[in-house]
């Protein structure tokens, strides 16, 4: 019985799995062929891993977030001379920067702003209270404190510049 067009199965899942159903002659010559298929087989199973790993977070996005997030709460902390104040106005400036960097790349960049914005913020506020965290005993928390609300001030930045990317490239 013939199949629409839209009926057919794919081949390519079939032609990747050929290899394991083909029967091979036990000969050295096939025993040398099926290590090295195994071995093309295993690095590209490592190839797909290592892509599939990059693709959910990429180490070079993340190191240019840490740059531009960073960059974002050292304007935010300068800029505003009050003392409360200038943690808030820090967040604030890794929210924008992560919201302009979910805004200019294509894919989604929220893991890699989520830890961007924590170890910007979290490290900011380690050293700009460094006094009580060296002698009052009080640098885990007030690191833990500062990397959470940096790392959600990252997330939310880079959602919400993804969104609108989204929403403008979009067609009504």
């Amino acid at each position: 019985m013939t199949q629409r067009s839209d009926q057919h199965s794919g081949d390519s899942v079939a032609d990747e799995y050929a290899d394991l159903l083909d029967d091979d002659i036990a000969t050295s010559d096939a025993d040398t062929e099926s290590s090295s298929s195994r071995s093309a087989e295993s690095s590209s199973f490592a190839g797909r891993l290592q892509n599939r790993a990059t693709s959910i977070f990429s180490p070079k996005v993340f190191l240019y977030a840490v740059l531009l997030l960073g960059a974002g709460m050292f304007a935010g902390n300068a800029f505003v001379p009050l003392p409360f104040l200038d943690s808030l106005a820090g967040l604030v400036g890794v929210f924008v920067s992560a919201f302009v960097l979910g805004l200019a790349v294509k894919r989604s960049t929220l893991l890699e702003s989520a830890a961007a914005g924590a170890v910007a913020a979290g490290l900011m506020t380690v050293l700009g209270h460094l006094a009580l965290s060296a002698f009052g005993g009080a640098g885990v928390p007030l690191a833990v404190v500062g990397a959470g609300s940096g790392l959600v001030a990252g997330a939310l930045g880079a959602h919400f510049g993804g969104d609108l990317r989204d929403g403008l490239t979009q067609d009504i």
